[in-house]
């Protein structure tokens, strides 16, 4: 209870001062207490999910995890250190973990990316106590911090729709929702939120030295890559035909541009293809040899789970081959951004994400009949930041969708790329309509233009 007070009315403080500090020359800064109060709101909501309707499940069993690290580093701090580094082994959990010191679940330290999650929840709770509340809702404080960070970055580009951008990035709720808890899905929207700004600070605002932008690129990527590997692989190629385009459109040559910026991405895109599947055995079972045979193996396997009953769906079975996983395309696309559809949804929490769903289908086809999809590229081509947005939501979404087949673990999966689609599609909407109100603008001084000219001509 201590913290359920304490950690809110603490945080309100120190926003409050932000908001104070910054309103002046930054709109958008009025709604930084609202989205972290809404984030803080939702770590709370996260929790009851677990405890009262699932009954426990990932997140209660990471904070045990979390505590018995804790307990270890009060107990001996060189055997934490230990723990803290490297590949778990059996050896260093039997060694170091005893009685006093509780036994993190033994099914989630046989993955490195769960161990990561249970190092990470050990330092909040040291702090508070041991207080999943407090985990929670330092977890929740941090993400919100990644997602400010990518609010202020579409502000840069989008100054005038603070308002629109605060309801696809800080408000969505399945975001807000999923991306709190002591989970790994947090560390992927903390870990993705800072790299990608860390990435505009350099590239775009120019405003960050060399040395420091290689130092946080490391920890903010290292966090992505040793938690979900796959999210990293998606979102490279998208980043770097952003920041091709932002790099290409400082030349003041029109002619030159319109050679470079074609060369320059059929270039990134070949040197992308080429480091991956160089990489060898770096991205683990995410590796370019295996990634093919697993997704067709883990997408048949998963639909076959009893357990999960109606909460599954099936795309087909594919050949663990580039035409074979390439076939299924559309289907898991479509899977990753619109699934699970409104009828689809078995509980509360799914019928929250189809309600989203089915607001991003709607949208999305209202464009493409309102645009036609010519009309709909012309619109991401005209906006660097909207090349991100597309390439990344399609590849995450293709991903996703191509190697899941329950919709409790498509709804969290699908979180990193929602807040980028989201965005892209909404603005689309209302920069459609900002067009078509200047161009009537245009007409009717045109008009009135013609008008004056015709009673000059007139009175002379």
């Amino acid at each position: 209870m201590f913290w359920l007070l304490a950690l809110p009315i603490g945080l309100n403080v120190w926003a409050r001062v932000q908001v104070e500090k910054n309103l002046a020359t930054k709109p958008h800064f009025r709604f930084f207490r609202q989205a972290l109060n809404y984030r803080l709101l939702m770590g709370m909501a996260f929790i009851g999910i677990y405890l009262f309707v699932y009954g426990g499940g990932d997140t209660i069993n990471y904070w045990l995890g979390g505590n018995a690290m804790k307990n270890l580093l009060l107990q001996s701090p060189g055997r934490y250190l230990e723990m803290m580094y490297g590949e778990p082994t059996w050896a260093k959990y039997w060694n170091n973990f005893n009685a006093d010191t509780g036994y993190p679940p033994t099914w989630l330290y046989r993955r490195l990316e769960n161990v990561v999650v249970i190092r990470f929840a050990s330092i909040p709770l040291l702090f508070t106590g041991g207080s999943l509340v407090g985990g929670t809702m330092v977890f929740a404080f941090f993400s919100f911090k990644a997602i400010w960070k990518l609010y202020e970055m579409f502000i840069y580009y989008f100054p005038k729709h603070e308002k629109v951008l605060s309801w696809s990035i800080l408000f969505f709720p399945s975001v807000a929702f999923w991306g709190t808890g002591i989970m790994k899905d947090t560390l992927t929207m903390i870990g993705m939120g800072y790299f990608l700004y860390i990435f505009y600070r350099r590239f775009v605002l120019r405003n960050i030295s060399l040395l420091p932008f290689l130092f946080w690129l490391l920890v903010y990527g290292y966090i992505v890559y040793i938690v979900k590997p796959y999210v990293l692989i998606a979102s490279a190629p998208a980043l770097l035909i952003w920041l091709n385009i932002e790099t290409i459109r400082r030349i003041k040559s029109v002619l030159i541009r319109v050679v470079v910026l074609p060369l320059g991405l059929i270039t990134t895109i070949l040197l992308g293809i080429v480091a991956y599947l160089n990489s060898g055995e770096a991205f683990g079972e995410y590796a370019p040899d295996t990634i093919l045979e697993r997704a067709a193996i883990t997408q048949q396997d998963l639909v076959r789970e009893d357990a999960y009953g109606g909460n599954s769906f099936d795309i087909g079975a594919f050949d663990p081959t580039i035409g074979g996983v390439l076939s299924k395309a559309p289907v898991a696309i479509s899977a990753g951004l619109y699934r699970p559809f409104l009828w689809e949804s078995g509980n509360i929490v799914m019928l929250f994400s189809g309600l989203e769903n089915t607001f991003l289908l709607l949208i999305s086809l209202f464009l493409l009949i309102k645009l036609s999809p010519i009309g709909v590229f012309r619109r991401i081509q005209a906006y660097p930041l909207f090349f991100f947005c597309f390439i990344f939501s399609l590849l995450m979404a293709f991903s996703i969708g191509l190697t899941t087949a329950n919709f409790g673990a498509l709804v969290r999966y699908k979180i990193p790329l929602l807040p980028f689609y989201a965005s892209m599609v909404m603005l689309m909407y209302r920069l459609e309509g900002s067009y078509k109100a200047e161009q009537k603008k245009v007409k009717e001084i045109k008009a009135e233009e013609a008008r004056k000219a015709e009673e000059a001509e007139v009175k002379a």
